[in-house]
């Protein structure tokens, strides 16, 4: 039998160093666990569409602008049975939706609660008020955008007092 010697110290490197890779890509990586979550960027919400509330009050003041520390576009100051709620409208309302929220005008929300450093906030996604019926986020909680392609815009749907109030008695 005859014996083969390498001769170059350079190829006994490139052979153990390819070797060596393969046999770094035949052993399993473990992942990391599922339940360790990535945190959340300053300023993006999680709308959890799980505990869902619908809140009934009366507008106490409306704020076309957001106040610091809270997520941008409209939001409604809402007196109710259980307190005071800052409520996000998001910025894509229309002009004449936002023209009929005013002070003292009675309504109904249905969102999610988000805590913020500041206190908490409703996402909502549904306004009913003065008969009309707003969609203001989709059933996962984004915004509708009035610019999104195949999604329609965030308007105002008349209902009667029968739907507001649950229907005949």
């Amino acid at each position: 039998m005859r014996r083969r010697v390498l001769r170059s110290p350079f190829t006994a490197m490139a052979g153990l160093l390819s070797s060596l890779i393969l046999l770094m890509a035949a052993i399993p990586v473990n992942a990391q666990a599922a339940e360790e979550s990535a945190p959340r960027r300053a300023g993006m919400l999680a709308y959890d569409r799980a505990h869902e509330i619908t809140v009934d009050g009366t507008i106490e003041k409306v704020l076309a602008k957001a106040v610091p520390g809270t997520p941008g576009g409209m939001h409604i100051v809402v007196t109710g049975p259980k307190g005071t709620l800052d409520a996000h409208l998001g910025p894509y309302l229309n002009k004449e939706t936002k023209k009929a929220l005013e002070a003292g005008t009675p309504v109904q929300m249905v969102g999610a609660m988000e805590r913020l450093k500041n206190g908490n906030i409703l996402l909502v996604r549904q306004l009913i008020f003065s008969g009309r019926q707003v969609t203001v986020r989709s059933a996962n909680g984004f915004l509708i955008h009035p610019r999104t392609p195949g999604a329609s815009r965030p308007t105002a749907v008349k209902i009667s007092q029968a739907e507001v109030s649950g229907g005949a008695r």
